[in-house]
């Protein structure tokens, strides 16, 4: 009797497990690597999968070669661009499948999400300030603020980033410069846009009371997802500069520029580099560069912590100044946008 029912619980056991691998969503990756489980949403480019030996896993989308489900998916996928004169995602159409990348399903590359209504736009950008102050023999003071923000919907995207510099020295002013700029893109396809820029700019121990600078050209977007983004841009600007000790001067420029982030180290560490450069056209000697260079690293949420080096050259600057300025700094900051992982 004992053998009798210790054969029917094998038995029963048995019939249960085979139940629960024959209802497992299988996820086919590019590698042909096969992942099992139970799917739970994708968006922003991650798919979450839920294991009973791994737990809740996060799969690049990009990596996923087909997928097939026990039970319907809600899939939306993005409009079709020869059809679509604004490419918005909140023009993907809801499906019920439970294929994609197969023969009978939809591809992999025309959807939005899955079991998840896409965002129409993206935020990206953050604040971030530093204070120093030391007391007795050297009393100096240090303030420094910055911000970036980038928001794209469709084919369209806004950018605007702005710092803040101010010191002190035994009383005295040793340090007062701001800067202020603004990007559209409108892209032409997914990877070549044309932009229109300005930016204003002030730096009083340069003598320069206002330099403001308008700008147009073409860019190309080489990466852009949530770990790496690149873009270069290049262009013809008009540049006014006013200065304190120097008669002002305008002039027609070459102007380009460079916009990198990437998460080398994910979850953890971030690089990232900006930088924008002038050459007249009338006078060669007359250029100069500018560059935001550093990392960042998540602290806890959205604050964050970062080291930046901040190098600007101007080849022609005011007789008795020097072409170069340089500034190492720590920052604190806070993100408008989930991290990557936090918006997977």
């Amino acid at each position: 009797m004992f053998t009798k029912t210790k054969l029917v619980i094998f038995a029963a056991m048995i019939i249960i497990m085979a139940g629960s691998f024959a209802h497992a969503d299988t996820i086919h990756l590019v590698n042909g690597d096969k992942l099992t489980g139970k799917i739970n949403v994708m968006k922003n480019g991650k798919l979450k999968l839920k294991t009973t030996y791994a737990g809740e896993i996060t799969i690049d989308w990009g990596q996923v070669a087909s997928l097939d489900s026990d039970e319907p998916m809600n899939v939306f996928v993005k409009p079709d661009p020869a059809t679509a004169s604004e490419l918005t995602i909140a023009d993907s159409k809801s499906e019920q499948t439970k294929e994609v990348g197969t023969e009978q399903g939809i591809k992999t590359d025309t959807v939005a999400a899955i079991n998840s209504t896409p965002k129409d736009y993206t935020l990206k950008g953050g604040v971030r300030a530093g204070w120093n102050k030391a007391s007795g023999n050297t009393r100096k003071e240090n303030v420094s603020a910055a911000y970036d923000i980038s928001y794209a919907i469709g084919k369209n995207r806004w950018k605007s980033n702005g710092d803040h510099y101010w010191g002190t020295s035994k009383g005295k002013r040793t340090d007062y410069n701001w800067l202020l700029s603004a990007d559209y893109n409108r892209f032409l396809d997914e990877k070549v846009f044309v932009t229109g820029s300005g930016q204003i700019q002030q730096d009083q121990f340069q003598d320069l009371e206002l330099r403001s600078i308008i700008g147009t050209g073409l860019g190309y977007q080489f990466f852009d997802s949530n770990e790496l983004t690149l873009s270069v841009e290049a262009g013809p600007a008009y540049v006014w500069e006013d200065y304190t000790t120097r008669s002002s001067r305008d002039f027609v420029a070459g102007k380009w520029g460079i916009d990198f982030n990437w998460w080398a180290v994910p979850e953890r560490l971030k690089l990232f580099h900006n930088q924008m450069g002038l050459v007249s056209m009338e006078d060669s000697k007359n250029w100069l560069w500018q560059s935001r260079s550093g990392v960042m690293f998540p602290i806890i949420d959205r604050f964050f912590g970062s080291f930046q080096y901040n190098y600007d050259w101007t080849n022609d600057p005011v007789p008795g100044k020097t072409q170069d300025d340089s500034r190492i700094m720590f920052n604190l900051g806070y993100s408008f946008a989930d991290f990557p992982w936090m918006s997977d």
